[in-house]
């Protein structure tokens, strides 16, 4: 009965979703009702959640402001709010690369469907009538604000302990938990709850009152608190099975009941509770510790939690750290006993005795500097991510050994089982050739068979025009590219051929050198001397750097670099272009060779072919000359090219050229990452999606 209600509820879901989900892009003019608690202010940019008053969808809001006064206006929303914007709204963007973060699904699962980039401030008045969940958004508003006025990195712990906000202070914390693997610890034990109970049970006993009294007030304040602290998947979990358990002698359920209700419950507030690692960890978790054998010691009940959690951590995040079987040991009572309880006490106490918040701070700067020096030690496993059958195999060959743990048995099974889980993903029978979408950029990866080579031809990023402050470099490449080769179990990368000095090929590469091991950086003549390749290398273990021409000898073999012929500055026409041979197809790869490039390119090369071109320039017109088409005579053109890119690429005029000419045209703006996936002299292309999804973001050229 549960299982049919549970699809029911996802069914209706996912109908909603359909409904509610604009199919493209147009303008709206629209009254949208936002809660204070939905407004974020970063760096000039305003985004907000609310709830479109006639269609009551909830959507994004986002545009940008320069005028301080501005942004600070939106920082003291403090209220219920009626904005009247005007705008273009369009569908949320999907992940567009393997294993990239969704985003999409991120807001679906929190009911938000659309997006609506406003054109102008819209106009704001307050909102007359609140309900009691408006005014607990009010609440969680109210002490964010105020924990903001506490030291960092304390305010940043109150923030996401308390009521549930991430805060860039901790961002670095947060990173080392998840590659120390025990991010779990943050969604077992629900001890906002459970420390919330206890508390409100201590007062009620201090004041007289009946415990039927204060089970009656637990029973109204958990949902409030629940509000309160953001409702994540595992404070729903937590509020749930809390509510259970106060109506547990009148329902007559025992705990396995309450946390089936609570996994009902919570599929019913939030249908796609289990699709996230937060759901996932705390219900299994939980589950494992209503029917754990309570003879247990702490040391053995905590490493048998983080074997259970593996399978799910692989999957989302794809490393683990050795250490992560043994940490929980210590972590979870520090976490229960000193720190958490030093956040509540901090926060209670800061307008009352700053100088105990400033010592606890210490403490937690030192908590801090610990996680980040125990996350460098050796025993980091960049294991890769599990196809999702042999996922579940080893979730439930997992709960099979945890079941009988002291037979050894089992546990020889369950390593073998990762064993050749780790080998499936290391040592993959095919190869690739990847077009990463990295926006407006060039970004490819070249991966063997076995994994016997990985190299990368360029590194795509990011333009920065006018005042604008720069994007933050690993913004799109820790997402995109490195994301991807650690999903595919890879930490090293043995050469990297950059093709010239634009920003938009090179500029990622710091945030490939810190996160991946690199043997070699291969150049064309003359860009090893130029300030901005040395500054980008500096300050990392820096990597052979190998100036080439192409006279020089091939750095890896089956690539020939066919430009530039002599030294240059790096420019344009001095980009590196490159060719192989992979699964039978023969690659060329132009960086941004303009059309005289591309001529004496020919000139030199007469029997030069190809069966893909990448084409050149990101298919500007400056490049992609009619004779070397013609010679080249390619069966797909690539084009590279970033969504509602300033210079209109690709060009139209040269998509009709390739259309002419009979090549079949793939660009990352419509397809996403395109991969070419060959066995030996055969190969197939595979694309992240499947052409139509983004037709609103798409130029006349490519929906034509």
């Amino acid at each position: 009965m549960s299982l049919i209600v549970a699809s029911g509820v996802c069914y209706v879901n996912q109908c909603q979703t359909s409904q509610r989900t604009v199919p493209d892009r147009h303008p709206v003019a629209q009254l949208v009702k936002v809660l204070p608690d939905d407004v974020r202010v970063q760096e000039g940019l305003i985004t907000a959640v609310g709830t479109d008053i006639q269609s009551h969808t909830r959507e994004c809001l986002i545009f940008s402001a320069r005028d301080t006064r501005l942004l600070n206006r939106y920082k003291r929303l403090d209220r219920p709010t009626v904005w009247r914007v005007t705008g273009m709204i369009q569908p949320v963007m999907p992940a567009t690369n393997e294993n990239e973060f969704d985003l999409r699904r991120y807001y679906q699962q929190r009911r938000v469907f659309n997006q609506v980039k406003i054109d102008q401030p819209p106009v704001i008045t307050p909102m007359v009538g609140w309900t009691i969940r408006d005014q607990c958004h009010c609440w969680r508003w109210q002490l964010s604000n105020y924990f903001r006025h506490m030291p960092e990195p304390l305010a940043g712990y109150c923030q996401q302990l308390i009521i549930g906000q991430n805060d860039p202070a901790t961002a670095d914390t947060m990173a080392s938990v998840k590659r120390l693997g025990i991010i779990h610890l943050f969604c077992i034990s629900g001890m906002h709850v459970v420390l919330l109970v206890a508390i409100l049970r201590w007062l009620g006993v201090y004041l007289w009152l009946d415990r039927e009294v204060i089970d009656g007030m637990l029973f109204l304040v958990l949902p409030i608190y629940l509000i309160i602290a953001g409702g994540a998947p595992s404070l729903i979990r937590a509020v749930i099975m809390a509510e259970a358990g106060l109506l547990r002698n009148l329902l007559h359920f025992d705990r396995l009941d309450g946390w089936a209700v609570s996994l009902l419950a919570g599929i019913i507030w939030q249908p796609a509770v289990l699709l996230s690692l937060g759901g996932q960890l705390s219900y299994l978790l939980s589950f494992l510790l209503q029917v754990m054998d309570r003879q247990l010691t702490a040391l053995r009940q905590s490493f048998l939690l983080s074997v259970a959690s593996l399978p799910a951590i692989l999957s989302y995040v794809f490393e683990f750290h050795w250490l992560s079987l043994v940490l929980s040991y210590p972590m979870i009572p520090l976490f229960s006993f000193i720190l958490y309880p030093l956040v509540l006490i901090s926060a209670g106490t800061y307008w009352l005795l700053p100088e105990l918040t400033d010592l606890v701070n210490q403490l937690f700067l030192v908590f801090q500097r610990l996680v980040g020096l125990a996350a460098t030690l050796p025993g980091e496993v960049v294991f890769g991510k599990p196809p999702l059958w042999m996922a579940v195999g080893l979730f439930l060959l997992t709960l099979w050994v945890i079941s009988s743990h002291r037979q050894l048995q089992r546990w020889g099974l369950l390593i073998l089982a990762y064993l050749a889980c780790f080998l499936v993903i290391h040592l993959p029978l095919n190869g690739e050739v990847t077009f990463v979408d990295i926006g407006q950029g060039d970004c490819i990866l070249i991966r063997e068979p076995f994994n016997r080579r990985v190299m990368m031809i360029d590194t795509g990023g990011k333009l920065n025009f006018g005042s604008r402050r720069p994007v933050p470099e690993h913004n799109v490449a820790t997402r995109t590219s490195v994301n991807y080769l650690k999903s595919r179990g890879i930490n090293h990368i043995d050469t990297i051929y950059l093709s010239h000095r634009d920003a938009d090929h090179i500029g990622y590469l710091p945030t490939v050198l810190k996160t991946m091991r690199v043997k070699r950086v291969v150049v064309p003549a003359g860009m090893e001397k130029q300030p901005i390749l040395i500054r980008k290398v500096r300050g990392v273990d820096q990597p052979r750097v190998i100036p080439v021409t192409d006279q020089s000898p091939s750095i890896d073999p089956g690539i020939k670099v066919l430009h530039p012929f002599m030294p240059g500055e790096a420019k344009n026409e001095d980009s590196m272009v490159l060719t192989g041979c992979f699964g039978g197809s023969q690659f060329v790869f132009t960086g941004d060779l303009d059309r005289a490039g591309e001529r004496a390119v020919l000139d030199h090369y007469p029997q030069l072919h190809a069966d893909v071109l990448k084409l050149g320039h990101h298919g500007s017109r400056t490049a992609s000359d009619d004779r070397f088409l013609d010679q080249l005579r390619p069966q797909w053109g690539i084009i590279s090219a970033g969504r509602f890119n300033r210079y209109h690429h690709p060009n139209d005029e040269v998509v009709t050229n390739l259309h002419q000419r009979q090549i079949k045209v793939l660009s990352t703006q419509q397809y996403g990452m395109i991969r070419y996936v060959y066995t030996q002299q055969r190969g197939l292309w595979q694309t992240t999606l499947k052409g139509g999804e983004l037709k609103w973001t798409l130029p006349n050229c490519l929906n034509n």
